[in-house]
């Protein structure tokens, strides 16, 4: 099946964003991880905490900010998706409580040829209460 020209961009941009984490200390464990419903974009190891990345991009000509995208429903999907995560990881017997928690975001404007006009990169963008995600 043909990607849409949306996931296309996504995809684009999450390899920017995959690019920028490794040239500041990130290594990359997974990319588009699936296992539906859920979906993580980019997750990866900075020293002792494993780092689930939410990437979002918008045209800047519609004036919002691509990280407002990112709502209460949202962080918990991406909690849930984590927990998931956490638990296959567990299943292959890594030891995941050796690792702190955290959920970051990426936030991208581009313009009308997708050339990025503002890429942000926000550290603990989110934190989830129990009832989602059990920090480790």
């Amino acid at each position: 099946m043909a990607k849409s020209e949306t996931r296309k961009t996504g995809d684009l941009f999450e390899e920017e964003t995959a690019r920028w984490m490794k040239k500041n200390g990130y290594k990359i464990v997974a990319r588009n991880w699936e296992k539906p419903p859920h979906e993580l974009d980019i997750v990866a190891v900075k020293g002792k905490t494993l780092v689930f990345t939410e990437v979002k991009s918008g045209n800047e000509a519609f004036f919002e900010a691509p990280e407002t995208r990112i709502d209460e429903k949202k962080m918990r999907y991406i909690a849930i998706a984590a927990k998931q995560f956490v638990l296959d990881l567990e299943k292959k017997g890594i030891d995941i409580k050796r690792f702190s928690i955290r959920f970051d975001a990426a936030a991208i404007t581009f313009d009308e040829n997708k050339s990025i006009t503002e890429f942000k990169y926000y550290e603990n963008y989110f934190k989830c209460g129990e009832e989602y995600y059990e920090i480790l």
